[in-house]
């Protein structure tokens, strides 16, 4: 009976001295020792009942993870989508004023059109043609022209030269334009004129 009670008090001395991991209760949660500081490596003993596509999976998706909390990724999209949109793309230019007596040579081409240039005081403009107020001389190539004037020769057909200085005049075309926050190099664009309004000065 006293050796049953030493053997008793010896083991209940053992269980009290042995580390949490190595109790019979720990043993079953980690059969191989105490969970590792890197639990989804593949030198964790746990890796050894995984197959080794699920272990691959386990290390890119951990690869992955870092590249994203260093903005790697991040800065990757952004550089894309900044290089997309600074790239020039066509924007509708429109400027009006009055017609400056000089500069107006304007020469009709087979299908209708004209072709030369004109010279104008622009008063108002679009935003994309803001840059263009005072006097401007605009060249012209394949222009449609829409003159709205009276026949001040009174030769029965209103054509170009019954323009005269002070006529009121609308520009119509397209420019190449960057993005705001895109770095801007190079000279102005120069806008394409597609068609121009006539119409007889403003009266009080």
């Amino acid at each position: 009976m006293i050796v049953r009670k030493t053997l008793l008090t010896a083991a209940a001395a053992a269980l009290v001295s042995a580390p949490a991991w190595a109790l019979p209760g720990a043993a079953a949660s980690h059969p191989f020792g105490p969970p590792s500081s890197t639990p989804n490596n593949t030198s964790n003993p746990g890796a050894s009942r995984r197959s080794d596509a699920a272990n691959d999976a386990i290390e890119d998706k951990a690869s992955d993870n870092r590249k994203g909390n260093n903005g790697h990724h991040g800065n990757n999209q952004s550089s894309h989508g900044r290089s997309h949109k600074c790239k020039p793309h066509a924007v509708a230019y429109i400027a009006s004023g009055t017609l400056e007596g000089e500069g107006l040579t304007l020469n009709k081409n087979a299908n209708g059109t004209f072709t030369g240039t004109v010279k104008v005081d622009v008063l108002h403009t679009n935003h994309h043609a803001a840059g263009d107020k005072g006097a401007k001389k605009y060249t012209l190539e394949n222009v449609h022209l829409v003159l709205a004037i009276p026949d001040a020769d009174n030769d029965s057909s209103v054509e170009v030269d019954d323009l005269k200085a002070g006529d009121q005049v609308m520009l119509i075309g397209k420019i190449s334009a960057l993005a705001k926050k895109c770095p801007k190099t190079g000279s102005a664009a120069t806008p394409t004129i597609r068609q121009i309004v006539f119409h007889p000065p403003a009266t009080s």
